[in-house]
């Protein structure tokens, strides 16, 4: 009896630790937060993303845009501080000479021990023409010299209501398996900017921020060629998300009344972009959840007045608020998200977004967080409200939290799953937008490990009547 006893505690430790090995693999894997990143199969080092840079060579460069592309930013970091920051843009097609722009300079400390300085810079160009593609580099000057980056191009809005734009979530510089397309993507001048649905690097911060480094660096191939019009995600959190808040300082907080790029919207064409951060609910104060629940408000109410000339709003963010994987994301946090917190002296849920949502009549929820892929159906309160993507009465969401990152795609289980629960698929990719006053069409590529470009896993058509003027309404169907 006592050899059985022995035995059978001896198979409990051996699963115990075989569990805990497991574990800590999965926490060790190449890139994930804390860990290294080194070079694999989708982030070649042919790039030089982890080359050594001398102090003042441009590095982590990336583009964002204003209203339209009627003005672009373009942001890049040296690793010693400067005299000046430079700008050199002109269009590619063109006998004009260049513009030159002379830029904002500031130091960001990285929170870590080391305190470790990097030197950020930002330049705004002057009024671009539309329909036009620009070459353009930056320039950091010493003394009377100067070194300068390799030029990169980018294109303006076209003159027609038609566009295409990049979506993708979730990206580390190591397993990034989507990343490469993407890449290939950027050089067709096809897409007009790139959507993030949070969570970067694995983390900027680690190692006193040096991984942030080599991840701008990875990216710099796509963020320098189509504009970053991202969110933020709970990998940046780290200190007060001050890596997040410098680094993408470019995209157009300012003109959209916030105080930090952790919330802003742009108009581009037949399209409201709004980038909210879902992470103000987890490590927000109640005066922080209520300024950001009021600047949506606000921001919405706003964008609903010209319906008639953009009639799509598409609501960009980390965490989702459905979705179908058995997790808390889904469960417990989605509802705090969706529903808002509970207030202890009422006991009632106070600022939750699908109410907003709902009110100023959002098209699309888009969201990472979930390394997965998972549309929805139109959707309200936890029910299906219709099957029917043409004039839909709510709105519906997509999980776009697959394009790599160290840890690998979240799986499905076996279900049942939700009626709203439309499309599924647990590998990595990203997705395509086509937008007209009238449709959005949407597709999601399948990015295979080989790393080969799969086949179309998800396409469906969004569609509306274009409103007569901003007074025409659409009915909310609340279930």
């Amino acid at each position: 009896m006592t050899r059985f006893l022995v035995s059978c505690i001896s198979l409990v430790l051996l699963a115990v630790c075989t569990l805990r090995v497991s574990a800590k693999a999965a926490n060790d894997a190449n890139g994930a937060p804390g860990q290294m990143c080194y070079a694999d199969a989708y982030n070649s080092v042919q790039g030089g993303w982890n080359r050594t840079y001398a102090p003042n060579d441009p590095q982590q460069i990336y583009i964002s845009l204003t209203d339209d592309a009627d003005f672009a930013r373009v942001q890049f970091a040296t690793l010693g501080e400067i005299k000046e920051s430079i700008l050199q843009y002109w269009p590619k097609h063109s006998k004009r000479k260049s513009v030159t722009i002379q830029g904002q300079d500031w130091e960001f400390v990285d929170g870590g021990i080391a305190q470790r300085k990097l030197y950020l810079h930002k330049l705004k160009t002057k009024a671009l023409k539309p329909a036009t593609v620009y070459q353009y580099k930056v320039g950091s000057k010493s003394n009377s010299s100067a070194t300068w980056s390799p030029s990169y191009e980018f294109h303006t809005a076209p003159k027609k209501n038609d566009f295409s734009f990049i979506a993708t979530g979730d990206v580390g510089a190591c397993n990034a398996v989507a990343v490469p397309h993407m890449k290939d993507l950027a050089k067709t001048h096809k897409f007009d900017f790139v959507t993030l649905a949070g969570d970067q690097a694995y983390n900027l911060d680690d190692f006193n921020g040096t991984k942030g480094d080599e991840y701008l660096n990875f990216m710099q191939d796509l963020y320098a060629q189509v504009p970053y019009l991202g969110a933020v995600g709970n990998h940046e959190g780290a200190y007060n998300f001050s890596h997040y808040k410098n680094r993408f300082n470019s995209v157009p907080f300012a003109e959209s009344k916030f105080d930090n790029s952790l919330m802003y919207s742009i108009n581009y064409k037949s399209l409201h972009l709004v980038s909210f951060s879902t992470e103000v609910y987890f490590t927000g104060t109640t005066e922080e959840i209520k300024t950001a629940v009021n600047w949506l408000d606000a921001d919405l109410a706003e964008a609903n007045k010209h319906r008639h000339t953009r009639p799509w709003i598409i609501f960009l963010t980390h965490h989702p608020i459905y979705c179908s994987v058995n997790s808390s994301d889904c469960s417990t946090k989605a509802a705090t998200i969706k529903n808002g917190p509970v207030d202890p002296a009422t006991n009632l849920t106070w600022g939750g977004l699908e109410d907003i949502l709902l009110k100023h009549k959002v098209d699309i929820y888009m969201s990472g967080h979930v390394h997965n892929y998972e549309r929805t159906y139109p959707v309200s309160k936890g029910n299906l409200v219709t099957k029917s993507y043409h004039n839909a009465p709510s709105f519906f969401q997509i999980v776009i939290g697959n394009a790599g990152q160290p840890e690998g795609p979240t799986q499905f289980g076996d279900g049942p799953f939700p009626a709203w629960s439309a499309k599924r698929y647990g590998s990595f990719g990203f997705s395509t937008f086509r937008v007209t006053p009238t449709t959005m069409n949407i597709v999601h590529h399948q990015a295979n490990v080989d790393g080969t470009l799969g086949g179309v896993i998800d396409q469906f058509t969004v569609s509306k009547d274009l409103p007569k003027n901003n007074n025409t309404k659409r009915d909310v169907c609340v279930v």
